[in-house]
């Protein structure tokens, strides 16, 4: 009877040994998959905050040119009328490339939260047909063109600055707005925007 007690416990012992065992195993499966979880989800912040700022930075750059709406509209009549005056004048349009960093992040584009790139996409979209027309506008056939035809393509090129600009200061407010306070502070300041009719959907 002892004896037989004595082998019973000895198993149960194993038994135990190995339950322990596979419950130290368990939780350190459990444990190595939160902390891959928490640096994962660190290293996407990281990116996150890192593409926002580049992106932000590229904007600011941009804009800080165009100065103001009024400034453009202001610099556009000024040439519009030197090229009335003279119908051999054409104005100089400088190559547009302000995309570099936009372009840089096209394939990790999908870490930016929907509130942001939304906009930014927009924004770069809008870029991307004003750096078109200006290569078109410094071509030969421009230059080809009568004098009010180049006066109109001119004037459509100003307003679409003037509606970058727009655009651009609406990016910069939301992804202020994230950074300053996280997803729902970039959400309020997005459906602000909206109701102003500033945001790119409204246009």
């Amino acid at each position: 009877m002892n004896e037989s007690a004595t082998t019973l416990l000895g198993v149960d012992t194993r038994i135990w040994q190995a339950i322990v065992a596979g419950m130290v195993v368990a939780a350190g499966w459990l444990v190595n998959g939160w902390q891959n979880r928490r640096e994962r989800r660190a290293e996407r912040a990281e990116k996150l905050r890192d593409a926002h700022r580049a992106l932000y930075a590229e904007i600011a750059a941009y804009l800080s040119q165009l100065v103001s709406r009024e400034e453009l509209h202001r610099y556009g009549e000024t040439l519009t009328q030197r090229m009335e005056a003279d119908d051999t004048f054409v104005p100089f349009i400088p190559r547009e490339r302000a995309d570099r960093v936009f372009a840089s992040l096209l394939g990790e584009i999908h870490i930016l939260p929907r509130v942001t790139i939304d906009p930014v996409v927009t924004y770069y979209a809008y870029i991307h047909a004003i750096e078109a027309l200006a290569e078109d506008m410094r071509a030969e056939r421009y230059r080809a063109l009568l004098q009010a035809r180049r006066i109109a393509i001119y004037q459509d090129y100003v307003s679409m600055k003037a509606l970058a600009l727009d655009y651009g200061n609406y990016c910069l407010a939301v992804i202020a707005a994230y950074a300053r306070d996280g997803k729902s502070t970039a959400e309020a300041e997005d459906k602000r925007l909206s109701s102003r009719a500033l945001a790119p959907s409204d246009r």
